[in-house]
């Protein structure tokens, strides 16, 4: 983990070591221009984070048009067989369950290959620490007991709808976002989501088609921001 947290700051390390003292400079009118370092990142409240040219380019920044398209939607969940034989179970969300009927094919995938099975009954849970509805599915050949499976769920697709790459999504414990661009600023804007496919997510509140967002380098724009605004200071450098 410790690795991995390294790899994403380095390129924002690189442009911001360099800030030696934190800037908060003045409109004309006397209006706050934002929280800023020598080189790198600049927040302005209100408007958003903006980057020089050059830190943009060290973290491979790219922005797209929020589109709209078909998605056939697909997520996956863990199953556990408790028993030897064709049953096995897990936990879905209810916006899951809404789309499931028993009945439905279910591609497994398990650490012996892969098979083939079918929904057998949905049921609600009365607590929510595993998940709203209890699913079981039944596979087309005999598993052993103790067994961890995955199950993939597919669906037709229905009509366009705004989406995005998944790339683009950020989630954090306040929530789910996107970097929108709004001139030079890229705005932090929570979205609410719909249906996924394998690389696109729907979006269902916060975006219209035709919007333009960072569809690349997200978790180093909310780095930089973090940094920026860390602990009520304006310097990325943290001095």
């Amino acid at each position: 983990m410790k690795l991995i947290l390294s790899l994403l700051l380095f390129p924002i390390a690189v442009l911001l070591t360099s800030c030696s003292k934190s800037t908060a400079s003045m409109t004309d009118d006397g209006e706050d221009a934002g929280s800023s370092t020598e080189s790198g990142a600049q927040f302005k409240e209100g408007h958003g984070l903006s980057l020089t040219p050059l830190m943009a380019k060290a973290i491979g920044l790219q922005t797209a048009e929020v589109q709209e398209e078909t998605i056939a939607p697909v997520f996956t969940t863990a199953l556990q067989t408790m028993e030897r034989g064709t049953e096995a179970s897990g936990w879905i969300t209810e916006a899951q369950a809404a789309r499931i009927q028993p009945g439905m094919e279910v591609e497994l995938d398990l650490a012996g290959g892969k098979t083939k099975g079918s929904v057998l009954r949905l049921e609600k849970s009365p607590y929510v620490t595993l998940g709203d509805f209890e699913i079981k599915v039944q596979a087309r050949e005999i598993i052993d007991a103790g067994t961890a499976l995955t199950a993939t769920f597919r669906f037709s697709a229905g009509d366009a709808v705004p989406t995005i790459p998944k790339n683009a999504l950020l989630t954090t414990a306040e929530g789910t976002f996107v970097y929108a661009k709004n001139d030079a600023f890229y705005v932090r804007t929570q979205v609410k989501t719909g249906a996924r496919s394998n690389d696109q997510i729907e979006i269902t509140d916060g975006l219209y088609a035709g919007d333009e967002i960072v569809t690349s380098a997200v978790m180093s724009l909310w780095l930089a921001e973090l940094q920026v605004l860390r602990g009520g200071k304006s310097c990325t450098c943290g001095h």
